[in-house]
């Protein structure tokens, strides 16, 4: 089940599809070719086979006759998940046969460790390999110029909430907000609730601080009457974002932490399915069980 935060970055992409564009062109050095329109189509469009893959998002650039000149796949990957390896090529080539143009596979990171993972080439045997455009903050550095945030307000959140602990952040928030500034309400909602949600605690009070000192601008943005009220919000709902990951993050090296301690061999399986549980209350259980158990099978009956 997909957690908030991963809602949330998927959303963005259904909302502004030219992101996808954007973060090709500007991230991973790709020029597009020329296109008339970019529209996020049917998730479930790489299906071509009985079983069903779904990809987070599917971008498609066409030009004006309506053909599909490229298609761009999006996968929000948060940990590591061996099974993306072997899935993620069925998406490419799926989608690829069905529109019958190049498709590029982007892999939106918001842990830089696992995005390094994600952008590894992944080997097809004899007949090539696919490899993933990753972004990640070693891939999207801190946006502190207001014009490019202007041009690609996208890229200017995501860039600052993957580097909440740039030294410049600060400078960041600012271009970042006069990015926003044009949108229209519900995608300025929308992208401030996931940059509260994503940054540490002092820097969404930061946040905070520059929404209420722009507060003339933004007050028409989002409303004059729920202004105040919705940034306190927001921060309120950043905080508990936050501590629930924390958390679950906590739990996670805490039973790793145990069964190595105990000698008891971690297979690449087990460990991915520890490191991507966010379910707290099957954690604990884990952790529990992880004193006792005479094998990491064990672990999960």
């Amino acid at each position: 089940m997909p957690n908030l935060i991963h809602q949330q970055t998927v959303d963005l992409f259904h909302r502004r599809p030219i992101a996808a564009v954007e973060l090709l062109r500007e991230v991973g050095g790709i020029e597009p070719p020329e296109f008339a329109k970019a529209t996020a189509e049917a998730v479930d469009a790489t299906q071509l086979t009985p079983v069903e893959y779904r990809a987070d998002a599917v971008v498609v650039l066409r030009d004006g006759s309506g053909t599909a000149r490229l298609a761009v796949i999006v996968e929000v990957q948060l940990r590591h998940d061996a099974d993306k390896r072997f899935t993620w090529p069925v998406y490419v080539a799926a989608l690829r046969a069905r529109l019958k143009c190049d498709t590029a596979l982007l892999v939106i990171s918001l842990n830089p460790a696992v995005g390094r993972w994600c952008e590894q080439p992944i080997s097809m045997g004899p007949s090539g390999t696919v490899t993933p455009v990753a972004i990640h903050s070693d891939r999207l550095p801190l946006v502190t110029d207001p014009g490019e945030a202007r041009r690609h307000p996208e890229l200017a959140v995501l860039s600052a909430a993957m580097n909440g602990g740039h030294p410049d952040i600060d400078k960041g928030l600012e271009v970042m907000l006069e990015g926003l500034n044009e949108l229209d309400q519900k995608d300025v909602r929308l992208y401030l609730s996931y940059v509260f949600g994503l940054v540490p605690t002092v820097v969404g009070e930061r946040l905070k601080e520059l929404l209420m000192t722009a507060s003339a601008d933004y007050e028409k943005v989002i409303g004059a009457r729920y202004f105040s009220e919705w940034v306190n919000k927001g921060l309120e709902q950043g905080r508990e974002q936050g501590l629930e990951q924390g958390r679950a993050e906590g739990e996670i090296d805490a039973i790793l932490a145990v069964l190595d301690a105990r000698g008891l061999e971690i297979s690449p399986e087990a460990r991915e399915r520890i490191s991507g549980c966010s379910d707290l209350q099957l954690l604990e259980k884990w952790i529990r069980k992880a004193v006792t158990v005479t094998s990491v099978d064990e672990l999960f009956l």
